[in-house]
């Protein structure tokens, strides 16, 4: 086959054009090569083994003859050598070759052999140069210009933010758009775990050297890497970010990172080439540190969609009737739970009980009204006993419960654990009746979710605005030997969102004041907190009676677990009618008893919602107290600066947590086992 030059340049310009790259940025750092000379690119290494008349081996031969069908290589300058040009690169070929690991793959892009992996500064012409200047605010002196190391010295000795890309393209793309870019080969190409000869781990990760180059004391750096769709490679991408990013951070950096959202495109070239420049400035600036980036992931569901939806009430929703871990998020107030009770009727007719899980009593009482099913504590007053199933609060997963808790009883069933995240939050962390018996719970969810996942019929939903990949990890990792794949139904529609007012001060009394002032102009209000006790001073009881004290006229509705349960109290089992009730108040004062399962859905009523948070609740929780009125009407906050409690030493690294718990994470290896019946004591404690 005979390669016209010409033809593979121009074809070669158009890739690059076409991922947004400057035309000038492209005859700067790229040629086209074909025949024998992709061979001096690509095999100069002295490690690679030749014949001794001096000739590659014909295995090599083979391996790269692929290469002498043409493509394009690209390498930039070399900052650890005065800045000449890098004699490593990267050639992607136009007709690559399989991936003997992954068959079904090809290798797309063709690295020096035997040589390691560096990172790609590009040269850049010097209107580009003023453009990164003019975005970062940093000047170009007349030294810097006459210095041979040119852009990328300004870059070094300025501390210019930089971002740091997979791919050369990616970095071509963002210096186009005057942002400093650095490319590495792949996500994990920025920094080297030592092993021993046999691949095993032996060291601690390190920076490569380009990057620790530039990993200068109160640099900012920025991370953007391709999204993907695929969970395993999403994870691995999301490690490569949190190991580089701490090396940086250890070094002084600033370290930021720059999540690209799901769609069609991959990289951020394609994403600037889609959506414009504007669009990505946007991303660029509104970058999370890494710590509140590490802390989001939490809250991720990455796992893809069987039905993916964008309307403010879920429709025509059909499972599969094979499916069995069904995965439903969606915001809140746009029908989760009457998409549920169709789910629990169909599961009646099918002659199948339903048992739901909850993290609080009265939300577990108010979904049963909903679903047609009882409450533990009405099975035995019941015609219909625990023919149709139950609801139960998760403490009471145990034998000594009301509930005599069996998790053999249930096999060919539908269980429902609404707002899992939560339930899963509180089984694990509460403090309250659960931590009494935490390792039988434990016990006996696990036998839960293997008995209804291994049987033939069994199904569990995961019902939450804020479910994500930890939670249903979590199941998986319950379901033991049943391997199954999660169906997952996912909701974007976003809510119009009223303003939000956060009131600052060690204590709310800034927020009373105001609220006092909305009082005086009339009006109905909700107020949320986080506590109820009488002892308590901003709780539910002691505002109650600072209130009617003030406001003698006021119609005041206290709701907590106090009021809701007492026969005597206005409050006495509203939650499942809070429509009608509210109506009738100009003042409701409530606890986290209405933090989730209701929907205040009167419209026209409420003025505001008005919360205190003392650091008590995840910040879920807070979040859907502050939801339950549907209406878009304003937001008045205030909350404690720091959480009364901490998990460990406060640390949010995860290794950092680790090391303040030695002791804790002794004593939960052992719960752990006993939960278990496993031995679990080879886990690495060494943190």
């Amino acid at each position: 086959m005979r390669i016209i030059e010409s033809d593979s340049q121009g074809k070669h310009q158009q890739e690059w054009l076409n991922s947004g790259v400057d035309e000038e940025i492209f005859h700067l750092n790229a040629r086209s090569l074909s025949g024998t000379t992709p061979y001096e690119y690509l095999l100069y290494s002295p490690k690679i083994s030749r014949r001794n008349d001096g000739r590659l081996r014909d295995r090599d031969l083979k391996k790269y003859q692929h290469i002498e069908l043409g493509g394009w290589w690209c390498s930039g300058v070399d900052p650890l050598n005065d800045y000449v040009l890098m004699m490593w690169g990267c050639f992607k070929p136009d007709h690559p070759r399989r991936d003997r690991q992954k068959i079904h793959k090809f290798i797309k892009y063709e690295h020096p052999y035997r040589e390691e992996t560096r990172a790609f500064f590009l040269l850049v012409p010097n209107r580009i140069w003023v453009k990164v200047s003019n975005r970062s605010g940093i000047p170009i002196t007349d030294e810097d210009l006459q210095h041979p190391g040119g852009f990328w010295h300004w870059v070094w000795r300025h501390n210019v933010p930089v971002t740091i890309v997979e791919g050369v393209k990616k970095a071509g793309a963002l210096l186009t758009a005057g942002y400093a870019a650095i490319a590495i080969p792949g996500v994990s190409a920025g920094y080297r775990t030592p092993t021993d000869e046999y691949g095993t781990a032996n060291g601690k990760p390190f920076l490569i050297p380009d990057l620790k180059h530039f990993a200068t004391q109160g640099r900012q750096v920025n991370i953007c890497f391709d999204q993907d769709n695929k969970p395993e490679t999403a994870q691995r991408v999301r490690t490569a970010i949190s190991r580089m990013g701490r090396l940086l951070v250890n070094e002084g950096c600033s370290l930021r990172v720059i999540d690209l959202p799901f769609g069609a495109e991959k990289g951020v070239d394609d994403f600037i080439v889609a959506h414009g420049q504007p669009a990505f400035d946007a991303l660029y600036n509104t970058a999370v540190a890494l710590e509140l980036w590490e802390i989001k992931l939490f809250t991720l569901l990455t796992y893809p969609p069987s039905i993916a939806q964008n309307l403010r009430f879920l429709d025509h929703l059909l499972v599969p009737e094979g499916e069995k871990l069904i995965i439903l998020k969606a915001p809140k107030g746009t029908g989760k739970t009457q998409w549920l009770s169709t789910e629990v009727a169909k599961a009646h007719d099918l002659g199948r009980r339903v048992l739901i899980i909850t993290h609080r009593i009265q939300l577990g009482e108010a979904l049963c009204d909903r679903f047609g099913v009882n409450y533990v504590t009405e099975v035995h007053g019941s015609e219909t006993g625990d023919l149709l199933g139950y609801g139960v609060c998760v403490d009471s997963l145990h034998q000594h419960s009301q509930a005599r808790f069996n998790p053999n009883d249930w096999a060919n069933d539908v269980i429902i654990i609404d707002e899992c995240d939560q339930v899963f939050w509180h089984l694990l962390n509460s403090g309250t009746e659960v931590a009494k018996r935490r390792v039988s719970v434990l016990k006996n969810l696990k036998q839960l979710v293997q008995n209804v996942l291994g049987s033939e019929h069994g199904k569990i939903y995961l019902s939450s605005a804020d479910v994500s990949d930890t939670d249903v990890k979590y199941v998986l990792s319950l379901a033991g030997e049943y391997r199954v794949n999660p169906f997952v139904i996912v909701n974007n529609y976003r809510h119009v969102a009223g303003n939000c007012y956060n009131y600052s001060g060690s204590n709310p009394k800034n927020l009373i004041a105001a609220l006092d002032k909305a009082i005086a102009k009339g009006g109905h209000y909700l107020l949320c907190c986080s506590a109820q006790k009488a002892k308590s001073k901003w709780g539910t009881q002691a505002l109650e009676e600072r209130f009617r004290r003030k406001y003698p006229h006021l119609r005041i509705l206290r709701i907590d677990s106090e009021s809701v349960a007492d026969p005597s109290h206005a409050a006495m089992g509203c939650i499942s009618h809070l429509n009608e009730i509210l109506t009738e108040y100009d003042l409701v004062i409530a606890s986290p008893s209405l933090e989730t399962g209701v929907s205040i859905d009167i419209e026209g009523h409420f003025d505001a919602v008005w919360g205190i948070f003392q650091g008590v609740q995840p910040v879920n929780s807070v979040r859907q107290m502050l939801a339950r009125v549907r209406e878009t009407v304003d937001r008045h906050i205030w909350v404690r600066e720091w959480g009364m409690g901490v998990v460990g030493n406060g640390s949010t690294t995860i290794g950092g947590l680790l090391r303040s718990q030695h002791v804790a994470t002794l004593a939960n290896i052992a719960l752990l086992s006993a939960a278990d019946n496993a031995d679990l004591s080879y886990i690495d404690q060494n943190f």
